[in-house]
């Protein structure tokens, strides 16, 4: 830093400070607009997708992730919806049942009498 010997130095001096300011303020919201858009949900899943289609064949990516996610919950709501068919197909069964030892029954109580 030099010496200051006048007021006009000062007076530049102080000019130089409030442009490098001026221009450090723009840099950082430069910076900053940069950084929002880059953390954006779209951004990171658009820029993973196309990280995971230029990765190597077998390794692990986002695309890969979706597709085992998308698999299991289809795997889970089909379980579901055929176990509950099942559940229904053996419960109707077992009143079939029900009504036929029901009715058995009834034959065998009106031959006793």
């Amino acid at each position: 830093m030099k010496k200051i010997k006048h007021i006009k130095d000062i007076q530049e001096e102080k000019m130089r400070l409030r442009i490098q300011q001026l221009e450090q303020e723009k840099n950082l919201q430069q910076n900053w607009k940069e950084t929002k858009l880059e953390l954006r949900p779209g951004t990171l899943l658009r820029n993973q997708m196309a990280a995971s289609s230029t990765g190597k064949e077998g390794e692990n990516s986002l695309f890969t992730g979706l597709v085992s996610l998308g698999a299991g919950y289809l795997t889970r709501r089909f379980t579901g919806l055929a176990g509950q068919k099942i559940e229904n197909t053996v419960q109707m069964g077992i009143e079939k049942l029900a009504n036929r030892m029901q009715a058995a029954l009834k034959k065998k109580r009106k031959r006793k009498k």
